[in-house]
């Protein structure tokens, strides 16, 4: 209280509010007094003194009073808070809102615990919590102390209740800020409560925004509780320490006995890894897991034809930037296929058969677009023609949702449960859904519903948001999620339907393992029809983030389940660089570098601010910035928009090389230059200044002003735009871009297509044949060569992958090669000056002119040697290897920061 009169005292804006403020004499409860606001700073065990004080100061029994005490008086010993509660209730008029944490499914409950430990570890725990663990409890407390009239209610549902918040102020979450933790948001709010008491109040009265509705289960309802229970036993696989932790990833089948956990949210950021999980002790071999080179996404979906055959379809890099790319497994390799008609995530995938004697395909429902959109669309990929069919819908259907639980009954039959709609509340409603006929040409697959939510009424433990819904041996398994109102309490976690007649089953769990925490986890029925539950976890709020650190495998207790499934810490989670993908040939140069090479990817990292980035620069490492806006570019430059005559390079082979020049310099038509991009022609551009191209350097405002309007550099990049040198648009097919160092910093800007950059550092120039006075070199990076294998081994790999929207950048004189993933490329390159002197004098046109020093430092070399002219040959040697070894330790001295002069 004495630090707020500071505040007070210190901020003029607050001062101008009050008027005749008095602050009484040390030792006064009253800290601060005035006509508007009273401050009284006491020790509230100290009753007495807190009561003489307010009957002194205030005509407490003429007065309308509001307590508020917000997550506060349960660090106080129970006895004081109880006492503090009672206390207060001894005026008229009085009302008490609390906010507070409480335990909704006991302290083991993973979030409680955290919740829990958190507190404890700042020595300040939660006191009242294990007295009043629930909300029943915690309006009886209030009613014992004399408050005639308690509602309570957690925050998580109130947050749904249309008296508390209107889908319009819900759906503002998105609006100011693409929002994408909804699991995280109902742990936290289901363990916060209000409770509102009231004294000499009518019930309800002041209460319109805390309806005392009950959203637990009525017991008086038959249908509510499922009155069967299913056993089963659950055997527990800990992982290694720290290893495996990934949630919001995709199970994908590789064999017998063999399952994957690819891509999701790990440690630091979304990974394009796959942990292999096996029930046996297989050594590490080629498990078919999704290539390295997709990218990174997290709730994406993996959906099963068959055992061998398998489709992944679109998931997420950030909130606002779903993805739409596809790609099918097939003979054990994955290739890509024809995209989603619609970006988008957290959508459902079930394998369908609409034709007995066909191969059949996916069909596709729900998600979350572009904008936040929430999508209600159907889609068909048909696999044997490779087309996405547009599904017509007859009858009443679903709404539009993501994040549902869908799958298939049989062939053509499934169901559809639960989900989120575009205003931010869990849906409970529960649908069947049927394939009509569907013949060979048809540019449509029909799709008949039927409502079966009149069987789920007063059920809120079904309709869930983010569950996983599992087709077994004994009916449908509903696994996890969040739910509407409170939270999913460990007795209805797992239910088992049945489709026929709706009936529920609880599942139990028969053993001593840890409570998982059934969020962003996968689950799959793999051989023997055993239940296995891998990954998953939370960011619980400010307390850490909870993960799984295990596997569950759930079997009935008639089968002996010798070797669950368990994480296989003998396979590397990143899948061979041999593995065929992204559609190219084996003779592809990028595919074929050799396993051996160790590599690390670069991080990937957000700046909020110019000051951010400007660290980043000084830290002088790569990194790719995410979820940085440079312009409607990435959707706006398409072919047809692109319509301008260009100068291009037109190589002979994959891989151009700037040393001996095997490409020429042409000019055409941009339309034909993209048309031949697309012919497979091995065409790559630079642009070049529009005017004087020999003497001035490359500006994209200048250069082409119809599409600077498209691209523009964010605040968060102030430094790059106040120092810029130069920014060519950088246009290419299938080739690679020579192995080059740049003298000045800059950032790449993927707008179109996928590339991948191989970068090493300073240190590395000595292993890859640079020429005296050349910033390139000849060497492939890309290719296992004999010639180059040696250095490719003792340089420092570091790998990008850019997708559009990505932000490179590369700190000066890294060396760098680029190659375009699948087809066309198109990003814009920005150099800026990073320091404040040293650089060469004159013309620059590329940014790439080695720095003063170094050519003025090449032209004292070559007086050194001429010195020596005329000497015997022994003699130059002796002194010219003498000096080599002087300037190489004070080169060593630099590096260390000491003199070596004297």
């Amino acid at each position: 209280m004495a630090r707020k009169c500071e505040v007070i005292s210190e901020t003029q804006q607050i001062r101008d509010l009050l008027t005749n403020i008095e602050y009484p004499d040390t030792g006064d409860a009253v800290l601060l007094r005035s006509d508007q606001y009273l401050a009284i700073g006491c020790n509230l065990k100290d009753l007495q003194n807190l009561d003489e004080t307010l009957v002194r100061e205030i005509d407490m029994m003429n007065c309308l009073v509001l307590y508020t005490a917000e997550v506060s008086v349960t660090y106080m010993d129970v006895e004081a808070s109880d006492a503090l509660i009672k206390w207060a209730s001894t005026f008229d008029n009085v009302r008490f809102c609390l906010l507070e944490q409480f335990l909704p499914c006991g302290p083991e409950h993973p979030f409680a615990r955290t919740m829990i430990r958190h507190f404890e570890k700042l020595q300040t725990p939660l006191r009242s919590i294990h007295k009043y663990p629930s909300l029943s409890d915690q309006q009886n407390r209030f009613r014992d102390a004399g408050w005639h009239s308690t509602v309570a209610q957690d925050l998580w549902t109130l947050w749904s209740r249309p008296e508390f918040l209107t889908s319009k102020q819900r759906m503002i979450l998105d609006e100011t800020e693409p929002f994408d933790e909804w699991e995280e948001l109902a742990l936290f709010a289901a363990h916060y409560f209000v409770l509102v008491a009231t004294k000499n109040t009518p019930p309800g009265k002041y209460n319109q925004y805390m309806p005392d509705t009950d959203s637990t289960v009525k017991q008086d309802d038959t249908r509510a509780v499922p009155t069967q229970c299913l056993r089963l036993n659950d055997e527990y696989r800990q992982h290694p320490k720290a290893r495996a932790r990934r949630r919001f990833g995709a199970v994908v089948k590789l064999g017998k006995g063999v399952v994957g956990y690819h891509g999701g949210l790990g440690l630091q950021s979304r990974m394009a890894t796959t942990d292999v999980y096996t029930t046996n002790d297989l050594e590490q071999g080629d498990f078919s897991t999704p290539p390295q080179s997709l990218q990174a996404r997290m709730c994406h979906s993996i959906t099963h034809l068959n055992d061998s055959e398998c489709v992944l379809a679109g998931g997420r890099i950030s909130p606002d930037h779903p993805l739409s790319d596809c790609w099918l497994r097939r003979c054990g390799a994955w290739q890509r296929i024809d995209d989603l008609p619609v970006s988008r995530y957290r959508h459902c995938g079930v394998a369908v058969k609409p034709q007995k004697q066909k191969p059949g395909g996916i069909l596709i429902y729900g998600g979350k677009g572009c904008g936040g959109l929430v999508l209600g669309d159907w889609l068909y990929y048909d696999i044997e023609t490779g087309r996405w069919l547009v599904v017509e819908l007859h009858g009443i259907c679903p709404p539009p949702r993501f994040g549902a639980s869908m799958a298939a009954t049989n062939s053509t039959e499934g169901v559809v449960i639960g989900g989120m709609g575009q205003d931010g509340v869990v849906l409970s409603d529960c649908w069947q859904w049927r394939i009509e006929a569907y013949k060979d040409g048809q540019d449509t697959l029909k799709l008949d519903f039927r409502s079966r939510s009149s069987e789920m009424y007063n059920r809120p433990y079904v309709g869930r948001f983010g569950a996983q819904l599992v087709w077994s041996e004994s009916g449908l398994i509903l696994i996890g999620g969040v739910i509407l109102s409170q939270v999913l309490s460990q007795e209805y976690e797992i239910l088992l339907l049945d489709p026929e007649d709706w009936t529920i089953q609880k599942i139990e769990r028969i053993s001593n393992s840890p409570c998982p925490l059934l969020v962003g986890c996968s689950s799959i029925v793999a051989d023997g029809g055993n239940l296995s539950i891998i990954g998953g976890g939370a960011v619980c709020f400010s307390f850490g983030t909870h993960w799984n650190e295990g596997t569950w495998t759930l079997h009935t207790p008639d089968k002996n389940l010798n070797t669950p499934l368990q994480l296989n810490t003998e396979a590397d989670p990143s899948p061979g660089l041999g593995q065929q993908a992204l559609g190219t040939s084996e003779n592809d140069p990028t595919n074929s570098m050799s396993s051996q090479l160790t590599r690390v990817s670069i991080p990937r990292i957000r700046v909020d601010s110019a000051t951010e980035f400007e660290s980043v620069v000084t830290k002088g490492q790569p990194v790719i910035l995410e979820n940085i806006d440079f312009g409607p570019c990435t959707h706006l430059w398409t072919n047809d928009y692109l319509i301008k005559h260009v100068v291009v390079h037109e190589a002979t082979t994959e891989q151009m090389d700037f040393q001996n020049k095997n490409f020429s310099y042409v000019t055409k038509p941009f339309g034909d230059f993209l048309g031949a991009i697309n012919e497979g022609r091995k065409l790559y551009l630079r642009s070049l200044a529009s005017d004087k191209p020999a003497e001035l350097p490359a500006d994209l405002s200048r250069d082409y002003p119809e599409l600077a309007g498209s691209f523009q550099l964010p605040p968060e990049l102030a430094t790059v735009a106040e120092n810029a040198h130069s920014s060519p648009l950088r246009i290419s097919g299938p080739v690679i871009m020579w192995l080059h160092y740049d003298v000045m910093a800059n950032i790449l800007c993927q707008v179109r297509g996928a590339k991948r950059l191989l970068l090493f550092p300073p240190s590395d120039v000595s292993f890859f044949h640079f020429s005296p006075g050349s910033s390139s070199s000849s060497t492939n990076v890309f290719a296992d060569t004999s010639s180059g294998q040696y250095a490719l081994k003792r340089a420092h790999h570091h790998e990008a992958l850019l997708h559009p929207r990505d932000i490179l950048y590369i700190p000066p004189l890294w060396l760098h090669s680029a190659s375009p993933v699948d087809g066309l490329s198109i990003a814009v390159n920005i150099f800026f000056r990073n320091l404040n002197s040293g650089y060469a004098a004159g013309k620059d046109i590329y940014g790439n002119r080695d720095l003063q020093a170094y050519e003025t430092g090449r032209r004292d070399l070559q007086k050194i040697v001429k010195a020596f002219k005329g000497l015997p040959m022994d003699i130059s040697s002796f002194y010219l290897d003498r000096l080599a070894n002087e300037l190489s330790d004070m080169a060593q001295g630099v590096h260390h920061g000491v003199s070596r002069t004297k």
